[in-house]
C-alpha cells in the first residue's frame, strides 16, 4: 500500500510551477497546520516567511513531542513535516501568517498557517481538531449550533489574508479542518471568492441544514473536493450538499480518520465505489440518534459530557490518558454532584445512542439474512 509518505518520494523533485498542486498535495499540505510552529513561523500580518524546510530544523531542534507520542496520527505528523521539508517540491515552500488559539473558557480551537505554493499561489491550511478538550467540544457544538468559534475566526482569517497577500488561494484542511475551509471559502465576498481555486476538504463533517441552503455555500460547491475513507463517521456527520469521492483505506471504523492510511497511486487517491457497509450502519445510527434530539437538548449533554471531563483537570486527551485512574475518580465525582436535571438527560441521551446502535446492527443482520436466504434460492432455482 502506498500511502502519503510514498507520494513524497515519487513526486518530491518537482516543485508546483512545473507540477500544479493536486489531490494528495492538498492533504499533505492541510496537515502541515497540525505541527506547533508557535516562535518559529511569523503570525498574523507579518510582512516575513520561513521557507517549510528552515521551519522543520527549528522544530527539531526547539520543539517538544513527547505528549503526542501516544496519540495516533498526530504523532506522525512530525514525521511528515521533516520528509516533506528534504524534498524539492516542498522543502523550498514559504509559510508565514501561523496562528494558534485554545480558549477552554469559549471553547475555541482554531490554528491556521499560509503555504505560498508560487508567485501566484496560496494554501490556507486550517487545522483539524488536535487532543484538547475545547477542540472536541467545538466539535460536538457544531451538532447544534450555526456558527462556532472557531468557524468565525477561520473568516476572519480568511479576509485579511486575502486583503494582505497577493495572488489567488487554495483552502485546505484535514477533520474540523475541512470543515473550516468551506465555511471560510462561502463567506467571503464575491470579489474575494473569485480568488478561491479551490477548497479541499479532507474527512471533514458537514454543518447544518440552514448553512448549506445559503447562497454564500452553493456559490462554491462546485470548487469542493471531498475526500472520505472507507469506514468514514467524522466526515459523514451533519450535511455537505455535495458530492464526495471515498479513499480505499486500510483500519478499522474510526480509526480510518488517519490519513497516513490513505491509499495513494501516482498524484491521486485510490478511490472505491462506495463507503463500508459498517460506515453507513454507523452514520444511519448517529443521525436517527441526532434527529431525535433538540437543539437544546444536543447542547445539555454535551455541556454535561464535559462537566465531567473537566472535573478531571485534564485539558487534553493525552492528559486524560495519562491520568485515567484519577479520571475515572473525578468523573465518579462529578456525577454524583451534577444537577438532577443535567445528569437525566446525559443518561438518557446515552442510553437512546446506544439503542439507536442496536437497532441499526439488527436490521443490519436481518439484511444480511434476507439477502442470503434470498441467493440460495436464486441457486436452487437454477439447478
Amino acid at each position: 500500500m502506498n500511502n502519503i509518505m510514498d507520494y513524497l518520494d515519487w513526486r518530491g523533485d518537482l516543485d508546483f510551477e512545473r507540477d500544479p498542486i493536486n489531490e494528495v498535495d492538498g492533504l499533505i499540505l492541510s496537515l502541515i497546520s497540525y505541527n506547533d510552529f508557535e516562535g518559529i513561523v511569523p503570525g498574523v500580518g507579518s510582512k516575513d516567511s520561513i521557507t517549510l524546510r528552515e521551519a522543520a530544523d527549528i522544530f527539531k531542534k526547539e520543539k517538544d513531542i513527547s505528549h503526542i507520542e501516544d496519540i495516533p496520527f498526530l504523532n506522525q505528523i512530525p514525521g511528515l513535516l521533516h520528509k516533506a521539508a528534504e524534498t524539492e517540491r516542498f522543502g523550498p515552500l514559504r509559510l508565514t501568517w501561523f496562528v494558534n488559539q485554545i480558549d477552554p473558557e469559549s471553547t475555541k480551537q482554531f490554528a491556521a498557517v499560509i503555504i505560498k505554493l508560487t508567485e501566484k499561489l496560496n494554501f490556507i491550511s486550517f487545522r483539524g481538531t488536535d487532543d484538547t478538550l475545547a477542540g472536541w467540544k467545538e466539535d460536538l457544538q457544531m451538532s447544534f449550533m450555526e456558527e462556532v468559534q472557531s468557524q468565525k475566526e477561520a473568516v476572519a482569517y480568511t479576509e485579511k489574508a486575502m486583503m494582505s497577500i497577493r495572488g489567488d488561494f487554495v483552502l485546505g484542511g484535514h477533520s474540523k479542518g475541512g470543515n473550516l475551509a468551506i465555511y471560510a471559502a462561502s463567506s467571503m465576498n464575491e470579489l474575494n471568492k473569485a480568488r478561491i481555486n479551490e477548497i479541499y476538504n479532507n474527512d471533514g463533517p458537514g454543518f447544518q441544514p440552514e448553512v448549506v441552503q445559503r447562497e454564500g455555500y452553493l456559490s462554491i460547491v462546485h470548487r469542493i473536493s471531498t475526500f472520505l475513507p472507507e469506514s468514514s463517521i467524522v466526515g459523514m456527520l451533519l450535511e455537505h450538499g455535495t458530492e464526495y469521492e471515498v479513499v480505499k483505506s486500510t483500519g478499522l471504523a474510526i480509526t480510518q480518520h488517519n490519513p497516513f492510511i490513505w491509499e495513494v497511486i501516482g498524484n491521486e487517491f485510490v478511490l472505491v465505489d462506495s463507503l463500508s457497509k459498517e460506515s453507513l450502519n454507523i452514520n444511519t445510527a448517529i443521525r436517527s440518534w441526532i434527529t431525535q434530539l433538540s437543539h437544546d437538548e444536543r447542547r445539555e449533554f454535551v455541556d454535561a459530557m464535559f462537566q465531567v471531563l473537566s472535573e478531571t483537570g485534564a485539558t487534553s486527551l493525552a492528559e486524560l490518558n495519562n491520568e485515567k485512574f484519577g479520571a475515572a475518580d473525578a468523573m465518579i465525582k462529578a456525577l454524583k454532584t451534577m444537577d438532577t436535571t443535567a445528569k437525566g438527560h446525559l443518561k438518557d441521551t446515552v442510553d437512546l445512542l446506544f439503542d439507536e446502535a442496536r437497532k441499526v446492527i439488527r436490521k443490519s443482520i436481518a439484511d444480511d439474512i434476507d439477502s442470503f436466504i434470498t441467493r440460495r434460492k436464486r441457486k436452487k432455482l437454477k439447478e
